[in-house]
């Protein structure tokens, strides 16, 4: 029922202008703000865009603060948190997207207000944006950190996407000063000096502007954040400013720029960034982003990257950084008409970095994944045409099995990257939210006898988040023997059912069979499926293009003639 619902409420949104959809949302927000009273005006607000690092940089704003003992909310793609907090994990089926609709913002805030916060900081998306999502959020700090083309077929073009970013800035002096512990704070607009379109927002009026950069040093220490002797490793990042030493765990140049603008947004509170190294220290990073996993065999690298310049920058880091034998990578794209230009481009990155490629699913939406998936492997293609070369590859639907591939294929020093899903708790599929967790499964297969496995990040060895690692894995030896058999005899059920449903038979009476999801759970089988007594079941005309067991597999496909069906 909710599925249908769903369903005729996105049908029913593709006739309505997008200028009355965008009114509606304003027409929401503002009602939401008087409900809750405008919570806004009663803390400091800090904004953040930008196309990729935004949740990172907010995760920095609220640990180190909340490290300082300042009381922070947080409103995130990930989860929203009230000082140290977690409220409520989001999931794609309860707040779909970065920037929450409704009036939720509204009263995330007025929460946060509730539970005596001085801070919140607003992860905010283009579309969020441009649907007037923020409208009557009185921001005090606003925070450019990048922009690449995403969304570009949403938007109707990057210039347009440029604009729905920039109406973070333009209200930005409406609001009244407001104050940090006795110390009024001025609405300050910041950038990264290293991105092209730096000046386009800092030419927004602002009561003062701050700047960070890698690359350039204006002189002005109080105005512009330059870091120097900045040195990358498997364990982290180091650099100086002003002569003092960080550290950090985070990993390669974009790890820098994160710390920087989360710096610069704190600085504008009036807190030195000298309090900030210990903090600092002890940060040690974000699920789902750059989250690293060892076994005996090999090293898993599971991340969210998702456009192309970011999956770029990904693989660059890895092989400048931890100098694999070999890079291994699980590669897709979303569906849903979002930004079909990129599927290709990814596939180009991909055939360039990586010595082994599998193409799968990441969220198809309503789209045919196999569709998306050989946009992905035209893009592989292009590149070893273009270059007279070709290596493996392979197009592997079902996420889980794409994943126990590649770890199969690895050898010893190999690192295995995995794109596109980070913390994503579902994937979303003709219209049903398919549950999937990348860690779980990542861990599944490396605590298997098979690939017993230690957990590492950039941090203590024996515990993440204060659970005991060392435990986590001498249990999990036993609890996949039974979660194994279970899968298996789960499976060949699902396998018995299937293969009666697609042989001839005058046996079948009339039924709905509900989506299956098979090994990792990631495929969905079946729409509906009407059967008769005297049909075939080779006539019915409402089946899905997924086949029906197993998957598609290919390898160095030459032609859609050399597919493989099982």
């Amino acid at each position: 029922m909710a599925f249908k619902l769903r369903k005729i409420k996105n049908n029913i949104r593709k006739f309505i202008p997008k200028p009355i959809i965008n009114y509606y949302h304003y027409l929401l927000a503002f009602v939401g703000a008087v409900k809750y009273k405008f919570p806004s005006r009663n803390l400091i607000v800090i904004g953040v865009t930008g196309t990729k690092g935004k949740t990172t940089v907010c995760y920095l704003i609220y640990d180190l603060l909340h490290k300082l003992g300042v009381k922070i909310a947080i409103s995130s793609s990930d989860a929203f948190l009230f000082d140290g907090e977690t409220s409520e994990k989001i999931s794609r089926n309860a707040t779909p997207g970065t920037t929450p609709g409704r009036w939720f913002l509204q009263k995330f805030l007025k929460e946060a207000l509730n539970k005596n916060c001085e801070v919140a900081v607003l992860e905010i998306t283009s579309e969020g944006l441009m649907q007037n999502r923020h409208s009557f959020i009185d921001f005090d700090i606003v925070e450019f950190i990048n922009i690449h083309p995403e969304h570009i077929e949403h938007h109707g073009g990057y210039e347009k996407y440029k604009e729905s970013k920039a109406k973070l800035f333009l209200n930005l002096l409406k609001g009244k000063n407001k104050y940090f512990r006795g110390k009024m704070i001025k609405k300050t607009i910041i950038a990264n000096l290293d991105d092209k379109e730096s000046d386009y927002f800092l030419n927004f009026p602002a009561q003062e502007k701050i700047t960070y950069s890698i690359e350039v040093d204006t002189g002005n220490e109080s105005l512009n954040i330059h870091p120097e002797k900045i040195q990358l490793s498997p364990k982290g990042v180091t650099f100086k400013i002003n002569d003092l030493l960080f550290a950090s765990k985070l990993i390669g140049n974009q790890g820098v720029y994160n710390i920087l603008a989360s710096f610069v947004a704190i600085k504008s509170i009036g807190i030195p960034i000298s309090d900030l190294k210990q903090p600092l220290a002890e940060f040690n990073g974000l699920p789902g982003r750059f989250e690293m996993f060892q076994s005996r065999k090999c090293r898993v690298i599971i991340d969210y990257a998702h456009t192309p310049v970011s999956v770029e920058e990904l693989y660059k880091n890895i092989l400048e950084i931890f100098k694999p034998r070999k890079l291994l990578c699980l590669i897709g794209s979303d569906g849903g008409c979002r930004d079909k230009w990129k599927r290709p481009v990814i596939g180009e990155i991909a055939a360039k970095y990586c010595s082994k490629i599998v193409i799968s699913d990441v969220n198809p939406y309503d789209e045919d994944p196999f569709v998306i998936m050989r946009a992905i492997e035209q893009g592989v293609k292009k590149y070893f045409e273009a270059f007279d070369f070709k290596k493996d590859y392979e197009i592997i639907q079902d996420r889980k099995e794409a994943i126990l591939n590649l770890v199969n294929s690895a050898e010893k020093e190999d690192i295995i990257v995995t794109i596109g899903k980070g913390v994503e708790n579902t994937i979303e599929m003709n219209g049903y939210s398919i549950p999937w967790n990348e860690k779980e499964v990542v861990l599944e297969i490396l605590g298997s006898s098979k690939y017993q496995q230690k957990i590492i990040q950039n941090i203590a060895p024996e515990f993440i988040n204060g659970v005991n690692i060392k435990k986590i894995n001498s249990e999990k030896v036993v609890k996949n023997k039974v979660e194994n058999k279970a899968v298996i005899d789960r499976f060949s059920k699902s396998a018995n059912i299937i293969s009666k449903l697609f042989a001839p038979s005058n046996n079948l009476n009339k039924k709905t069979i509900k989506p299956t999801r098979h090994l990792a759970g990631t495929k969905l089988m079946a729409k509906k499926i009407i059967n008769t007594k005297k049909e075939s079941v080779k006539k019915t005309t409402n089946l899905t293009t997924v086949p029906p067991v197993g998957r598609l597999r290919t390898k160095n496909i030459k032609s859609s003639k050399s597919k493989k069906k099982r």
